[in-house]
């Protein structure tokens, strides 16, 4: 029996309200910009699906100016290995972490989250000014 859906809209849960579902068209500088690990969602035995995508974890980021964001992601997916390059695979030590979040156009002319890490500023030595 075939059982069709009459919406676009995924089923499952929604983006929670005042958080938007991160995107390239939220990089509006060639810079990027930083924002701030807030809360990293994990399946629970490997079967609960935590977004409205069916992404098994979700990373929720606010910006410098306050901008709350959502991002699923698949367990394949190059852009959950960068942020695992840059934070670790603990993702339970994310929370606090800072990124740079820009963009960038791919081969076939469409635009692509990318992650980096934050600079640290560099101390001078002690007793150098």
């Amino acid at each position: 029996m075939i059982k069709l859906q009459r919406s676009n809209a995924p089923e499952g849960q929604s983006t929670p309200k005042g958080i938007q579902f991160l995107s390239p068209k939220h990089v509006q500088t060639p810079e990027g910009f930083t924002a701030e690990v807030s809360k990293v969602k994990t399946p629970e035995n490997g079967v609960n699906l935590v977004d409205n995508y069916r992404n098994p974890y979700v990373v929720l980021f606010v910006s410098g100016s306050g901008e709350k964001y959502q991002k699923g992601f698949k367990p394949t997916s190059d852009l959950l290995a960068e942020l695992v390059g840059i934070l670790g695979d603990d993702e339970s030590k994310w929370i606090g972490k800072r990124i740079i979040i820009n963009k960038k156009v791919d081969d076939d002319f469409g635009e692509r989250l990318t992650f980096s890490p934050t600079i640290s500023p560099v101390a001078p030595p002690k007793g150098k000014r």
